[in-house]
């Protein structure tokens, strides 16, 4: 059903702009977001990635400081060359005050470290004050961190609980095994790091604001974490196989909400991870979209009310110049109902009703005339048609030059397109020389070239004495144009070849080109109200300047690729096209 033909014209004005505001609204909203969205992810996630490369400098510094201790004191331990089954009990009572000195002085040191656990055969009782404890070698095995370390020579141990005189506090270890000068096993030597002190450096200045960060191994294992960075095992799978010292990802949180994950790799594949919801990066982006809507949907209200005045004032002439039309005599005689004082298009309607019962005879005398008069001025609005169609696709070419590339192709280019502009317009003329055709086409073709580089091939053969013929302006170019923004619409490379000859009286041309082909129902008229006037807006001047059997046929080739043929009439001067190719053509 057609509604233009339905309804009536007020209410189909009022719903039509209305319709449009609306879409309108949606569409520039949705970009809007999808902007200022995707700006603000790039954004948070260049200065978190920043952060945390900061962050990363100083846990390696700490991190590192622990682990020489911990090999230091092993080595000073060797020296000290306890045995605990010395008979020497003096002797084995001064090794171990040795021992102990050694290792308190290592927790007096730092603050980090808040006690050390050393593990070995025939361990004497120490105090339980002390911030250096000796424990039985045969209980090491039953501590939940010894898998760890069982097939290692030192590990981390993530955070945990231990027991201290303050109560139970949380501790990150490093663990390292014990070995006498001969390579034997003896022990195991634990650094207690106080846990917060840790997460004090995954925190950094947080500037007031709740951070989720989580400190892994390179076995993927949580060393220490600040906030909430719950994480599903296929995200920290999707971690591990990216390249990089630091990325980010988009990605669902254990709780099915949306999130961007950040991080960076901290000394050998040890990870640094930062989860931020993606609903507090996109807050300034929704409520911009809420803003958009509100004011839209104002504006909206607002234009509807002045939409459905205008809307009655267009019909309220037409309505009028309906009643009195059906009050009209069958004689046809003229009425004076008709109000005189519209001064614009509907004064005329109303002028040019009551006269036309008076004008009747002169307008059948001039018909024929009138109907010429009306055909050129369909021709020229075809071929002026086409000009904002083509000007449209080439400057949607030299913004993405303006992007992409320097300043000399960009002025290339506009010489180009000015020459172009040139010979389109031509002064208004229907006809122009083959030779200036053919320039227009190459004209585009460098352009594309420019763009395309090495990746676009062309060929232009042309009969001898072919180009000072005359041709209807804008003929080839739009079949030039169809090739690139369809045929080679997502190909990497492209190849075409456009050819002229003189048949007798007649000139064929045939434009070629290895795309994607064109469909069989390509001269079909689409249900749009946009695009597609290069080709159409061509064969429709063929048939109102020279009929049958001239015209374009296209095809597609076998493999791939499009053939289009132009088949035109020898034309030598622009007379000779204006008074002898003019035909009637009963589709106006």
């Amino acid at each position: 059903m057609n509604l233009f033909k339905r309804v009536r014209i007020d209410r189909l004005f009022f719903g039509s702009f209305a319709a449009f505001i609306a879409v309108f609204l949606l569409i520039f909203t949705w970009i809007s977001y999808s902007i200022t969205a995707r700006e603000l992810v790039d954004n948070t996630s260049y200065y978190q990635q920043d952060l945390l490369n900061e962050l990363n400098k100083q846990l390696d510094i700490q991190l590192k400081s622990i682990e020489q201790m911990s090999l230091a004191a092993s080595r000073n331990i060797n020296t000290i060359s306890y045995d605990p089954l010395d008979p020497d009990l003096f002797g084995r009572l001064r090794r171990k005050d040795d021992i102990r000195n050694l290792l308190s002085s290592i927790t007096y040191s730092t603050t980090m470290v808040q006690s050390i656990d050393l593990y070995m055969d025939n361990p004497s009782l120490t105090d339980s004050q002390s911030p250096v404890q000796f424990k039985d070698m045969q209980h090491v095995r039953g501590e939940l961190w010894y898998p760890e370390v069982q097939n290692n020579d030192f590990a981390w141990i993530a955070e945990h609980t231990l027991p201290t005189n303050n109560g139970p506090q949380q501790f990150i270890s490093f663990a390292r095994k014990l070995y006498n000068n001969s390579d034997k096993y003896y022990g195991v030597l634990v650094l207690n790091v106080k846990a917060s002190a840790i997460e004090n450096l995954v925190r950094g200045e947080t500037d007031g604001k709740q951070r989720n960060r989580v400190l892994l191994d390179a076995g993927g294992k949580m060393i220490t974490s600040i906030g909430n960075t719950m994480l599903y095992e296929s995200s920290l799978d999707r971690i591990r196989g990216k390249e990089g010292k630091s990325d980010y990802i988009h990605l669902p949180d254990v709780e099915g909400e949306e999130a961007l994950l950040v991080w960076s790799k901290v000394r050998s594949d040890w990870m640094l991870v930062e989860v931020t919801p993606w609903k507090n990066i996109i807050h300034g982006s929704v409520r911009l979209a809420y803003i958009i809507v509100s004011v839209g949907l104002t504006a909206i209200l607002i234009a509807s009310f002045f939409t459905l005045f205008l809307s009655r004032q267009f019909i309220k002439p037409i309505q009028l110049l309906l009643a009195i039309m059906d009050r009209v005599p069958a004689n046809g005689s003229i009425t004076d109902e008709l109000p005189t004082d519209y001064k614009n298009e509907f004064g005329s309607l109303f002028i040019g009703y009551r006269r036309q019962m008076e004008r009747i005879e002169e307008l059948m005398l001039s018909l024929q005339a009138q109907h010429r008069r009306q055909r050129e001025a369909e021709i020229q609005a075809l071929q002026a048609m086409i000009n904002p169609h083509f000007l449209y696709n080439t400057l949607d070419q030299l913004n993405w030059l303006a992007i992409e590339s320097g300043q000399e192709k960009i002025s290339k280019i506009l010489s180009l397109v000015g020459k172009m502009f040139r010979i389109g317009l031509s002064n208004g003329e229907t006809m122009i020389s083959i030779r200036d055709e053919i320039t227009h086409v190459e004209c585009y073709l460098q352009i594309q070239q420019i763009r395309w580089g090495d990746r676009i091939s062309f060929t232009i053969e042309m009969d001898e004495g072919l180009k000072e013929l005359y041709i209807p302006r804008l003929t080839l170019q739009p079949f030039v144009e169809n090739a690139f923004i369809h045929g080679f619409h997502g190909r990497k490379t492209g190849a075409i070849h456009i050819s002229g000859h003189v048949r007798d009286q007649e000139v064929e041309f045939r434009i070629i080109d290895n795309g994607a082909g064109i469909k069989p129902d390509w001269d079909r008229q689409k249900p749009r109200k946009t695009g597609g006037y290069g080709i159409r807006n061509v064969k429709e001047r063929m048939a109102a300047y020279f009929g049958a059997p001239y015209g374009v046929s296209m095809k597609s080739l076998d493999g791939e690729g499009t053939q289009a043929t132009i088949l035109l009439p020898r034309i030598h001067n622009k007379q000779e096209a204006g008074e002898q190719f003019y035909v009637e053509s009963s589709h106006y």
